[in-house]
């Protein structure tokens, strides 16, 4: 039997080091599309991610949504068994736990999961899109499929770096 001593630990990825271009404070540019018959809501916000070993990032999102404070956190890292990225993702206007996987194509992070419609309380699926620029910026994108409906674009956020 191996003594656990004996058992090299786990090195980070290339994939692991990735995550650490997001670490930092981040000024985000949000707009929802809650309603298709009224102009998109737009809402500005901060993020402050943080690496949490070399493994994960974790942040905390800021912001003020229909006059009342908005918290929002995530974590994401990479799995290397599964070949994955992982995230979730949990915030003060939702009692659901949102779990994505996926990975990059390109410059973008590509990630789906299944959870609750908030308007329907049924099941929906959800994908996002997180395009990398070369300027340092990142578009995220968050799409919801209703079960036997259409998808539809919840939300555009644009992160600049503050810090």
């Amino acid at each position: 039997m191996t003594d656990c001593a004996d058992m090299p630990m786990p090195q980070p990825t290339e994939e692991h080091k990735r995550l650490e271009e997001l670490a930092g404070v981040w000024n985000v540019d949000c707009t929802f599309y809650m309603d298709p018959s009224q102009p998109p809501m737009k809402v500005q916000g901060k993020e402050t991610v943080e690496m949490f070993g070399a493994f994960w990032a974790t942040s905390v999102f800021e912001a003020e949504m229909f006059g009342q404070p908005f918290v929002g956190r995530a974590s994401m890292g990479y799995e290397p068994l599964s070949g994955h990225y992982v995230s979730t993702w949990c915030d003060v206007m939702s009692p659901q736990l949102f779990v994505f996987t996926g990975n990059f194509e390109g410059d973008t992070l590509k990630m789906a999961g299944a959870g609750q419609d908030c308007m329907t309380q049924g099941p929906a699926t959800y994908r996002t899109t997180e395009k990398h620029g070369k300027d340092g910026t990142r578009t995220f994108e968050m799409f919801m499929t209703p079960e036997g409906g259409e998808e539809m674009k919840l939300f555009t956020h644009v992160y600049s770096r503050a810090s």
